[in-house]
């Protein structure tokens, strides 16, 4: 199975049962006071608050698993001496935590071989963890309701399911705010810019059909799934030009066994698959074919954007300065455009 890395996008919204919510200042401020009992909410340094969100976020995994028993997959930061983070870079200045995160799969089953000697074998433990690295950052600006997360995963090796919902409850706060609400997001510039450079490999158009009286000594009738698949030869399809062949393409016709004729626009599932071009590792997403739009999912395959090593692992240090770089120039700008507003 293919290890191809890939990040995605969510915009972190605090959630709250009070009628005006509660920003991450909010939130910090109420950790420093409970680990400090202190009740001085006022004027506490910005370092001071991000610093006790770290504190926070290792308290809860650094050096011990966050186990989920029903998926059989746990995760942990490494931990380095005086309860720090082992490749966890902070940036307090500009409100971001980021590095990475051991995790995987637990009690598999599986058994483990040597190449050298195949009779070599041995069980793995029901508490043996098959690790893998995650990249993740978060960026929670101290006066905003609203943050980001970035999470990269593997197509067949994932801890999203089990990082979000750690992600929702880390901004839950008693007597302040509920479980966060995590919204997948994938910026305007990205999708234009995937679609400017992907390709449309098929056009997929499926629809239930009755058949019957195939045989009138027998009356049988049987219900099918009739589906047709148009496949791009030249694969240079761009979805920029996607109005104009699927024009022609919904204009196609079928004869059913009745002497009936039916356009493929007539057909109840019509979907395209767009692929990132040059990508050999990314599975084609599926989209569908609804008033001539594609709604890219909140997905980047690295492929395309860093190098990858001989095992599909990311070279850590660029992926770090793409993410860094892509929060900076492309996401906050759209995420908060209000910080952007030329008074000019």
């Amino acid at each position: 199975m293919a290890k191809n890395p890939k990040i995605e996008f969510f915009i972190i919204n605090i959630n709250s049962y009070k009628k005006e919510k509660p920003t991450f200042r909010d939130l910090f401020t109420e950790l420093y006071i409970v680990k400090k009992s202190r009740n001085m909410r006022d004027n506490i340094n910005n370092s001071i608050l991000m610093n006790t969100f770290l504190q926070y976020v290792f308290d809860k995994i650094s050096g011990k698993y966050k186990v989920d028993n029903q998926k059989k997959k746990a995760f942990y930061i490494e931990k380095e001496k005086k309860n720090l983070g082992k490749n966890i870079k902070f940036l307090s200045e500009k409100y971001i935590i980021h590095g990475l995160i051991k995790g995987g799969e637990y009690d598999t089953g599986k058994e483990e071989g040597d190449l050298k000697n195949p009779d070599k074998k041995s069980k793995l433990s029901n508490t043996s963890v098959l690790l893998d690295d995650f990249y993740f950052l978060l960026y929670t600006p101290l006066d905003k309701s609203k943050g980001i997360l970035i999470l990269q995963n593997y197509t067949s090796d994932q801890i999203s399911d089990v990082f979000l919902p750690f992600i929702r409850d880390l901004f839950k706060i008693d007597n302040l705010s509920l479980k966060a609400n995590l919204k997948p997001f994938m910026p305007i510039e990205m999708q234009k810019e995937i679609k400017k450079n992907a390709i449309i490999e098929k056009f997929t158009f499926s629809n239930e059909y009755l058949i019957d009286d195939l045989d009138k000594d027998t009356h049988l009738s049987e219900g099918f799934v009739i589906e047709v698949n148009i496949f791009s030869k030249s694969k240079s399809i761009n979805p920029l030009s996607l109005s104009f062949w699927l024009k022609k393409i919904r204009d196609f016709k079928i004869t059913t066994s009745k002497g009936e004729v039916r356009s493929l626009d007539t057909f109840n599932k019509q979907y395209g698959y767009i692929r990132e071009k040059g990508s050999t590792l990314s599975t084609p997403t599926r989209f569908v074919l609804d008033d001539d739009s594609i709604k890219i999912k909140p997905t980047i395959f690295l492929q395309n954007y860093i190098t990858l090593q001989e095992n599909y692992i990311p070279i850590w240090k660029e992926l770090e300065d793409f993410a860094l770089k892509t929060l900076v120039e492309i996401v906050i700008p759209e995420v908060y455009p209000e910080d952007f507003i030329d008074e000019d």
